[in-house]
């Protein structure tokens, strides 16, 4: 091998190594941002199966509808959801007088609303008081289904904690390194 293609071949090499950290961080930011389309497009399922069963009626249970339709994505257990986990204190919304979901309305970015715990995700739900003009004016506080009877608006909202593999995409977060993915969804219940 002569001297001008060992030198080709070193300076191939040195590319190569100059290359690759950047096309390996360019796949696993890609992977994130892929798993974070995914987990937006599950919370927004959960959101609007929540709002299904809020309209079918006061006894049906919203809590277990937002859990279970992100079958795969997040698993329906108490360390994923903290207290809105079935049997947990704001879990089990069969009824106008049970809180359901997260009473603070599971503000992104705050650890003590949703109980301080390192949960995955979180739902809240509140009744419009006062539709006008196609839209709601005022609202109930978060935690407060509809009552039977009554045509009124529901709005089921659902967060997700996420959580990015690639350090460079998690500074992006502003030093947290976590993302919020949230979903609404609001409904006319007519009776």
């Amino acid at each position: 091998m002569s001297a001008k293609q060992r030198r080709r071949r070193a300076q191939a090499l040195v590319e190569t190594a100059m290359i690759l950290p950047v096309l390996v961080l360019l796949m696993l930011g890609a992977a994130d941002l892929g798993r974070a389309f995914y987990l937006k497009l599950e919370m927004s399922g959960a959101s609007r199966a929540g709002m299904r069963m809020a309209v079918l009626g006061p006894v049906v249970d919203i809590g277990n509808a937002v859990r279970s339709e992100p079958n795969s994505a997040i698993p329906n257990s108490a360390a994923a959801w903290g207290s809105m986990a079935q049997g947990g204190s704001n879990g089990d919304c069969t009824s106008a007088t049970q809180r359901c979901g997260d009473p603070t309305g599971c503000r992104p970015g705050s650890a003590s609303a949703w109980g301080g715990v390192n949960q995955q995700a979180c739902f809240a739900v509140r009744t419009c008081i006062t539709w006008t003009s196609g839209s709601c004016a005022s609202y109930s506080a978060w935690g407060v289904r509809p009552n039977a009877g009554a045509d009124q608006a529901v709005e089921v909202f659902t967060v997700y904690r996420f959580l990015p593999a690639t350090p460079l995409i998690a500074n992006f977060a502003g030093g947290t390194g976590t993302f919020y993915l949230t979903a609404d969804t609001l409904g006319l219940q007519l009776y």
